[in-house]
């Protein structure tokens, strides 16, 4: 009798551990697509939002920040481009940038889709 008791008490117990509901939290995050316009010709982005250029001087590593262009510079009567990013850094995917929109030598650019 003893026996039976036990066995039945462990084998609800069992029964109680497996009937358990086990919860899986699902994380949703959101990406946010940052809009920006790239000039080819003179390797600068345009961060419509804040109203930002990202230029890299010739011989800096680095991607500078600014409300103000230098006056070596000039974007107005470049061709430019509409990029998407996702981040604050457009300058991530300058060199896919620089491959797609390529600077012919008369000044105009061939955009490199799959198909060229």
């Amino acid at each position: 009798m003893k026996k039976s008791m036990l066995v039945l008490i462990l084998s609800l117990a069992a029964l109680y551990g497996s009937a358990q509901d086990t919860t899986v939290k699902t994380t949703t995050t959101t990406t946010v697509t940052h809009k920006y316009v790239y000039y080819p010709s003179v390797n600068v982005y345009f961060d419509q939002a804040t109203g930002d250029y990202w230029y890299q001087d010739k011989d800096a590593t680095e991607w500078t920040r600014t409300q103000t262009l230098p006056s070596t510079i000039i974007v107005d009567k470049t061709p430019q481009f509409p990029v998407e990013s996702t981040g604050t850094d457009p300058w991530k995917n300058n060199q896919a940038d620089i491959k797609k929109y390529k600077i012919k030598k008369n000044g105009t650019v061939k955009i490199k889709t799959r198909d060229n």
